[in-house]
């Protein structure tokens, strides 16, 4: 029997072709010069097997309308791109690689998709069994499932062959044809309508994307929000009291007024002449209590991405970058999952042990060995398919000054899920003056535990004096004060990362891409951080609200029913009325 193994990528290939073969294959050039076939022998279920291991780089399939349409924008009606025929073909940059699989194919009894275990991972390998199909109609078609680039799981996958998942891709191909119809009507419209206005970029191609167009709208929304914020006055009330130690120094304890502020100027000041005329404030509750910060939960994608960028000062479509090689080269799982649980049965002391000799953060891993171990929080989410993100191999050597970051982050976080949370004492102390009433909090930190590892959470103690219930004390600081509302800030990327996430807009792995593509496409900047809104953005985020559509095209709400509808094709057998429906909600 002779197997035929497709990796999503070269470097994959050959990572899969050095653990299966033991490092012990033959290599032959392609006809695509980044792509070569590794010849080995493998012994599956104790029978020696010829295996080629090959790849590709990417989906090598792309949708085309008919030619002329394809070629003249003029000519047709942008309505009628939502209902013409189309046509999948093989993308020029992979008929290299496509014939290279259908020469393959041709000697081989199966075909083994090794792609990444995700639902494009999945539509990738549907794509490559029609390929093999043409060549050889009688080849099998397995499917490999496995998480990490480690010799125990490769194996593994190898042995306990799975199928594919045609729902999932026939779910990925229904979405393809959706996104493939929207962006090519709206960007013909946008660019044949727009074009004439842009003088000295006549050939610029506005475009438009189902998943690019709310992400936009998001920034635009808060740009707008702060353009048409008119700031408002208010009154407060500040109240502080300064406690003098036996050493001499002091320590100032703030209160803050329950009422916070007001926007009536004469109202706040005649609370305010009560409470001077009182003069004296007494303490009329204390309540102590027993307090922690919890760890963080397992690591999915949307978290690295939201929480690196903001401790890392990366963008999203960096880090994904980076954790995609990192993967590749075996240091960590593979970083696409919204798993926030590791299986009963994981075996986290193998990994912990894997991070002792670090110099920065081994100490740490070995007091986890010692006993401070706890095992991590479960959180809601489980996409059956990866475990959390973490760890899997500890080894510095070869990678650049961000990818260090970016690894320890997983690191780190890893070895604060499996610590015990923090743990505090906290003193809420209530106090009256007339009719107003004041509080304070106090913190200690009694045990910082996970916070030892994890330095990108931050719990700050704040020590007040001990107040009893009962107690007068005349205020240090009494004070009639004004203030403005503020405007909101513009969105930073965790920021939007968050509103997509809770909207629906892409996936836990395109997240990055849509909102690199509306930078790349001029719509928006990223300015200190911050999203800023360039002409051509706002500009069509307005128009099209203008218009007054019954449901927004620069509005989250078709985006997620195009992402109910997917999740709904994964448990279905047939696609085949699934387009039409919504398409009807563009035209």
């Amino acid at each position: 029997m002779h197997v035929l193994c497709v990796a999503e990528k070269p470097s994959v290939a050959k990572t899969l072709a050095e653990i299966l073969s033991d490092s012990r294959f033959d290599t032959r050039p392609s006809a695509d010069m980044y792509v070569k076939n590794y010849d080995f022998t493998y012994n599956l279920n104790n029978r020696p097997t010829q295996f080629t291991m090959t790849a590709l780089r990417g989906h090598i399939t792309e949708l085309h309308f008919d030619g002329a349409i394809d070629r003249n924008w003029q000519d047709y009606n942008f309505e009628d791109l939502f209902h013409v025929p189309i046509r999948k073909t093989i993308a020029e940059q992979s008929i290299a690689l496509s014939n290279n699989i259908r020469n393959q194919a041709r000697h081989c009894d199966v075909l083994f998709i090794w792609t990444d275990c995700d639902r494009e991972g999945e539509a990738i390998g549907g794509d490559v069994a029609d390929v093999c199909r043409e060549a050889n109609p009688r080849i099998q078609v397995w499917r490999a499932r496995f998480s990490t680039m480690q010799p125990p799981e490769i194996h593994r996958a190898a042995q306990n062959h799975a199928l594919l998942d045609m729902r999932q891709v026939e779910a990925v191909r229904i979405r393809t044809e959706l996104d493939f119809r929207i962006g090519a009507a709206f960007t013909r419209l946008q660019t044949t309508r727009l074009r004439p206005h842009f003088h000295t970029q006549n050939n610029k191609v506005v475009s438009y994307g189902s998943c690019q167009f709310p992400t936009l709208g998001f920034v635009v929304d808060r740009y707008q929000q702060i353009q048409n914020f008119i700031p408002e006055p208010f009154w407060k009330i500040v109240l502080s009291y300064v406690h003098r130690r036996d050493d001499g120094s002091e320590l100032v304890t703030m209160f803050k007024w329950r009422r916070e502020h007001l926007f009536d100027q004469w109202a706040c000041f005649i609370l305010y002449e009560i409470c001077y005329e009182k003069k004296i404030a007494t303490v009329t509750q204390v309540r102590s209590k027993s307090t922690s910060k919890w760890k963080p939960l397992p690591l999915t994608t949307v978290e690295l991405q939201k929480v690196a960028c903001r401790a890392l000062r990366m963008s999203g479509h960096q880090i994904m970058n980076i954790a995609e090689k990192l993967y590749n080269n075996g240091l960590i799982s593979y970083p696409r999952t919204e798993t926030d649980q590791f299986d009963p049965d994981f075996d986290f002391m193998s990994l912990i042990n894997m991070q002792t000799g670090d110099p920065q953060w081994g100490q740490y891993a070995q007091l986890l060995r010692d006993g401070e171990f706890e095992r991590p929080r479960n959180g809601r989410g489980n996409d059956r398919a990866h475990p959390p993100i973490h760890p899997t191999k500890y080894s510095l050597a070869g990678l650049n000054a961000d990818e260090k970051r970016v690894y320890e982050f997983i690191v780190r976080r890893f070895l604060g899920c499996c610590w015990k949370n923090a743990l505090g004492h906290e003193t809420n102390v209530e106090v009256q003056m007339d009719t107003e009433y004041f509080d304070a909090k106090g913190l200690v930190i009694l045990q910082r535990n996970y916070l030892e590892v994890y330095t990108y959470d931050r719990w700050n103690g704040n020590e007040i004096p001990e107040f009893v219930q009962g107690d007068e004390f005349i205020p240090d600081t009494l004070r009639f004060e004004s203030g403005r509302t503020t405007a909101p800030q513009l969105l930073t990327e965790p920021d939007l990362i968050s509103l997509m996430e809770k909207n629906e807009i892409g996936t836990d792995a395109t997240i990055a891409e849509h909102i690199q593509k509306i930078i790349d496409r001029g719509y928006v900047f990223k300015e200190n951080q911050y999203f800023r809104p360039l002409t051509l953005g706002i500009a069509l985020v307005l128009g099209y609200d203008q218009i007054d559509f019954e449901t927004s095209l620069s509005k989250p709400f078709l985006r997620r029913q195009v992402r109910r509808l997917h999740r709904l094709l994964t448990h279905v057998h047939s696609c085949a009325d699934a387009d039409g429906g919504r398409l009807e909600i563009y035209l």
